[in-house]
């Protein structure tokens, strides 16, 4: 495991398996405020999977990072060639995104859609749209996502809210995972078929 120089640790992380060919770029999206959330134990385990596969993957802490919010300006849209005027963290996080073959999506669930670090970021692909040269077209995504609630229901506004995206964007969706009655850090430990499913969904990818 290396880390991006510069980086704090927890912020960015890589993990590699160097026994095996690396087949695709894995990036994945954390978007719990808390270090050693569920949903972040939840993406690990198919970080783990993926690895073992011989995938390169790399995760993000998104609550470490300073993104602000899409101010709706529109200047990416009025000059296509130029990306966000926004000048933060999101500058070194959209190379990863164009680099990346697969995009998941981890979150805690947050008044039923996801979270707000995990919303920000998602907003700040306006400039990617799927009309200019530089979008995320052809890339597959995931979901992994946890919640309190007891419910399956719970989770539909997320569910709507992350397939309209990444029909809108283009991508193949490849699996969700979804974890209820987790609440307390490390309660997902006892979701062991979630844990399950998370693997098997990361060991699916070729």
């Amino acid at each position: 495991m290396r880390f991006f120089p510069g980086e704090a640790r927890g912020r960015m992380r890589i993990e590699r398996n160097p026994a095996m060919r690396q087949k695709k770029k894995v990036l994945i999206l954390l978007g719990s405020p808390r270090e050693d959330g569920n949903s972040t134990r939840l993406a690990f385990a198919f970080a783990d999977a993926a690895s073992r596969k011989g995938h390169a993957v790399q995760s993000i802490r998104l609550s470490a990072l300073h993104i602000a919010p899409c101010n709706g300006c529109r200047q990416c849209w009025k000059k296509a060639s130029e990306p966000c005027v926004l000048r933060d963290d999101m500058d070194p996080v959209y190379p990863l995104l164009r680099a990346a073959d697969v995009l998941v999506f981890a979150t805690p669930l947050h008044f039923y859609t996801w979270s707000s670090p995990l919303k920000t970021l998602t907003d700040r692909l306006f400039c990617l749209d799927p009309q200019f040269k530089r979008n995320l077209k052809g890339k597959t995504s995931v979901l992994l996502a946890t919640a309190a609630d007891q419910r399956s229901a719970a989770f539909a506004g997320l569910r709507a809210t992350y397939r309209l995206v990444a029909d809108y964007m283009g991508w193949k969706r490849l699996g969700e995972v979804l974890a209820t009655g987790v609440e307390a850090e490390g309660d997902i430990a006892r979701a062991g078929r979630a844990l399950a499913k998370a693997d098997a969904l990361g060991a699916k990818l070729s």
